[in-house]
């Protein structure tokens, strides 16, 4: 009987320290799982707030929407220019749309000077759109409308009028929209100078009948390399 007895206290004790580890491993293994949640957690809070106060992004913009329902060249009849000036007559609607994809910073943008160019020659300065606010990740369109007759161009060079021949026949005239701003974000005194750049395929349509559908297009972001832009 004493024989069977110890036999039965060192099989419980043996048991009983099976039991212990068992325990103490499962409970090992689950604080260790909870602490990397915790880190995985807190290690996103912080790439978060990161990327809201810390990393500054530029806007974006994209030209949404534009209809060109005249463009016309033709030489003037003065004869004694030399040499002889082009006059390009034009209706053109842009909707450029600028967006803020910043988490917590807004974006003030002062007096938007905008100019419209036809093969590196502008033809058109009289854009203008006036001061913007823009809230982080909101975005606001900005519409220009330009037009004229017989606008005199007098550097548009002989190659120039070559290639608006050529893009007359196709029936599709390349036209860059340039938007000059300062911007600035808030709670940072640094002003950055800031270029928009919008290359647009435009088809000449008639302005009595129904529009093209347009291509939306994304735009060009120039900043200076200023410390704060």
């Amino acid at each position: 009987m004493v024989f069977w007895e110890r036999d039965w206290w060192r099989k419980w004790w043996e048991k009983r320290q099976r039991d212990c580890c068992e325990c103490e491993c499962e409970c090992s293994w689950t604080k260790a799982a909870v602490w990397l949640a915790v880190l995985a957690v807190t290690g996103g809070v912080l790439a978060l707030l990161i990327l809201a106060f810390a990393v500054v992004k530029p806007p974006t913009a994209s030209a949404d929407d534009a209809l060109l329902t005249r463009f016309e060249l033709a030489t003037s009849p003065n004869a004694t220019a030399r040499p002889p000036l082009q006059l390009l007559s034009y209706n053109a609607t842009v909707t450029i749309s600028l967006r803020n994809p910043n988490l917590h910073y807004g974006i003030t943008f002062g007096a938007v000077a905008a100019v419209f160019s036809f093969n590196g020659t502008r033809f058109d300065e009289s854009g203008t759109v006036p001061t913007i606010s823009l809230a982080a990740r909101k975005e606001t369109t900005v519409r220009l409308r330009v037009g004229d007759v017989g606008r005199a161009l007098p550097k548009l060079p002989a190659a120039g009028a070559t290639e608006f021949a050529k893009q007359k026949e196709a029936g599709v005239f390349e036209v860059e929209v340039r938007l000059d701003t300062v911007m600035q974000y808030k709670g940072r005194k640094t002003k950055c100078p800031l270029v928009v750049i919008c290359p647009l395929s435009l088809q000449l349509v008639d302005p009595d009948v129904a529009a093209t559908a347009f291509q939306k297009t994304k735009c060009t972001i120039l900043r200076a390399k200023i410390f704060g832009c």
